[in-house]
């Protein structure tokens, strides 16, 4: 137990220098180009990938010990404070985006919450497909809005990133089309 207690110490200690470095990194950022930024600002951005990669482990362990005891996974809503800490060490971390927003909106019942969220996670990472698929699903099978799906699932085909995700993005946009036609 005390060694547990020493590592997570050790871990907040590591972070707060960490973030003290990438303070100062920015407080001192050359405005350059970004492919001639400082080496130090682009380790202290490392710093927080690193962290956030970390953070998103722990929450996976957190996981799967979870839904041992509750199957269902979007209850676990404890997860959604770490996913909130990864996206904002890391905006490019898509996966956390898309779990958050499934606890927002099953965990939680919290539509427009989710769809925040969501967008938030679409402004940092607009070519997700991932992403772009979810927002397309989330509008029209819980809002029954397939017209505004239509872009979101177009995107998540075009940014799908080989054969097999783009034949389940293609299935998903000829799925909100027919809706559309249909009406709803």
């Amino acid at each position: 137990m005390k060694g547990r207690r020493l590592l997570f110490l050790s871990i907040v200690l590591l972070f707060a220098g960490m973030s003290v470095v990438e303070n100062r990194a920015v407080q001192s950022r050359p405005a350059e180009p970004a492919d001639r930024v400082s080496s130090v600002y682009k380790l202290a951005g490392e710093f927080r990938v690193v962290f956030a990669n970390l953070l998103w482990i722990k929450a996976d362990r957190y996981h799967h010990e979870y839904i041992q005891h509750d199957p269902n996974w979007c209850n676990d809503k404890e997860l959604l404070g770490l996913f909130k800490m990864i996206t904002a060490l890391d905006p490019r971390f898509t996966e956390a985006y898309s779990t958050g927003t499934y606890i927002l909106m099953y965990g939680y019942h919290n539509c427009p919450k989710a769809l925040a969220y969501l967008k938030q996670g679409l402004a940092a990472n607009p070519r997700s497909m991932e992403l772009n698929e979810l927002a397309a699903v989330i509008y029209a099978q819980k809002l029954k809005d397939p017209e505004t799906a239509l872009p979101y699932a177009q995107r998540a085909v075009r940014f799908a990133q080989d054969d097999f995700y783009r034949a389940v993005a293609k299935r998903t946009l000829k799925s909100i089309q027919r809706m559309a036609k249909e009406g709803g």
